[in-house]
């Protein structure tokens, strides 16, 4: 069953767990009913693996290294973005921490390690690499937002980093929003419920849910589909 109800998590709640590019900690998962999945991975010379089914979105957090993506080899810093479609073999090298988008939810059968399996990947999409310094801030009606992936890249999820600092009350008809606290503080109210913010905070916002913010706290916001303007509601 679809979730219909916010979500509220902690990052140190979530036991991690060993996965191909090192260490998970899977904060919204399928066993959630939600359209996307959530991790946070500290990865550490992850192995080279695809997806058959899943886009993921891998937002560095800290740390440094490399990710090997198809045939390309991208610098990973603090804000440094991939959007990587299915079928496209990726790995990161190095030791960093990365906020991990799966659409839909991660499923441990649609992940193909090389040299673990014979199947061939077959790629039809080409990734994106974003560094967030290269995203020019625009006002927006939670604050300040940096749009990293959006829907002109004809992607299924959106990412964007919002500085947020007085939200009004809206919500979205047809998009599901995940927010996930950088930095700072705040209150985020969802639905009838009000949220304390910190760091490490991850909220699950499914579409209908009216929500607006208070504060001041830096978020990664997940839009599934990416943002449409048409489909924000102010109330």
């Amino acid at each position: 069953m679809a979730q219909s109800k916010p979500l509220f998590r902690r990052l140190s709640d979530v036991e991690p767990v060993p996965c191909p590019c090192g260490e998970s900690r899977r904060i919204i998962t399928a066993a959630d009913g939600a359209v996307a999945g959530f991790h946070v991975t500290h990865i550490l010379d992850a192995q080279p693996h695809y997806h058959a089914n899943t886009v993921e979105i891998y937002h560095t957090l800290e740390g440094s290294g490399v990710l090997r993506l198809g045939g390309s080899s991208f610098e990973l810093e603090p804000g440094a973005t991939a959007y990587v479609p299915p079928e496209r073999v990726h790995a990161g090298e190095g030791d960093f921490s990365a906020a991990i988008v799966c659409v839909p939810p991660f499923d441990p059968s649609d992940e193909y390690v090389l040299g673990e399996t014979t199947r061939l990947p077959r790629p039809c999409k080409r990734p994106i690499f974003r560094r967030l310094s290269e995203v020019p801030p625009i006002a927006s009606h939670c604050g300040t937002s940096r749009r990293v992936i959006t829907r002109d890249d004809d992607a299924v999820a959106g990412l964007h980093v919002v500085e947020i600092t007085d939200a009004g009350a809206h919500y979205h008809e047809r998009t599901t929003e995940i927010y996930h606290i950088l930095e700072g503080q705040g209150t985020l109210e969802v639905g009838a419920e009000a949220f304390d913010l910190e760091p490490g905070v991850t909220i699950y916002i499914p579409t209908g849910t009216p929500h607006g913010g208070q504060g001041d706290f830096t978020a990664i916001v997940v839009c599934i589909p990416p943002f449409d303007p048409d489909d924000q509601i102010v109330v």
